[in-house]
């Protein structure tokens, strides 16, 4: 595997996750457009992405700081691990909210 395959594969996952971020939502909202719980799982599944580091770096999608985007692949891995932590739990804390209601 030389440079240009590297690159390539990264372009590639980068076209994916800001798919796949694009179309969560639109999908969601198509379906249940004002349901209570279409928010939290809104959360949950633009989290899941992040915390299995399936996310490049890159300006889109993701925790964008200037820690982050300036410095090296794991700060941008370890920081997105934990927002998508935060909101995949906030997700679930929410949906259990909601079934309490």
């Amino acid at each position: 595997m030389g440079f240009g395959s590297s690159t390539s594969s990264t372009r590639l996952r980068i076209v994916v996750a800001i798919a796949y971020a694009a179309a969560v939502p639109v999908a969601l909202l198509w379906s249940a457009p004002k349901a209570p719980a279409t928010p939290p799982i809104l959360f949950i599944a633009l989290g899941h992405p992040l915390v299995f580091r399936l996310v490049p770096r890159n300006w889109l999608y993701g925790m964008r700081t200037s820690r982050t985007l300036w410095t090296t692949e794991e700060a941008w891995y370890r920081q997105n691990v934990i927002a998508g932590g935060i909101l995949v739990a906030a997700g679930i804390v929410w949906l259990g909210a909601l079934m309490v209601r």
